[in-house]
């Protein structure tokens, strides 16, 4: 058993339900409410939404089945460079477009978990 990665998947999934509830709530719902957006444009990024969600899930079982099957080295490789590029994407759109860090804060989930799989890699 590799607990960096089992780590990893916990905060995979937590994330992931962040992202469900939080998300649903403070990003989902009013862009379904945007009666000035365009229709193609919303359901595009609806869309976006749910398969931000789906890779999330993703992660998470990726990090799980990798830490009970302590073979499946290359899976959470992927699952930690998809961790880290999801960080390095919410930094450079910080970076591009004076977001606020804390508000536009998606790097502080994704980077621990990046962290945790390389961990799991160096262990």
């Amino acid at each position: 058993m590799n607990g960096w990665f089992a780590a990893a998947a916990g905060l995979s999934a937590f994330t992931c339900g962040l992202h469900v509830v939080m998300g649903g709530r403070e990003a989902a719902r009013p862009l379904l409410a945007a009666a000035e957006l365009d229709r193609l444009a919303k359901f595009t990024n609806y869309y976006c939404w749910h398969l931000v969600t789906i890779v999330i899930g993703a992660l998470a079982v990726a990090f799980a089945y990798s830490a009970r099957a302590g073979m499946a080295a290359d899976l959470a490789l992927f699952a930690t460079g998809i961790a880290f590029l999801f960080a390095l994407w919410s930094l450079g759109m910080i970076a591009r477009f004076r977001l606020p860090p804390l508000l536009f804060g998606q790097w502080a989930l994704f980077l621990p978990i990046g962290l945790l799989g390389l961990a799991g890699h160096l262990a």
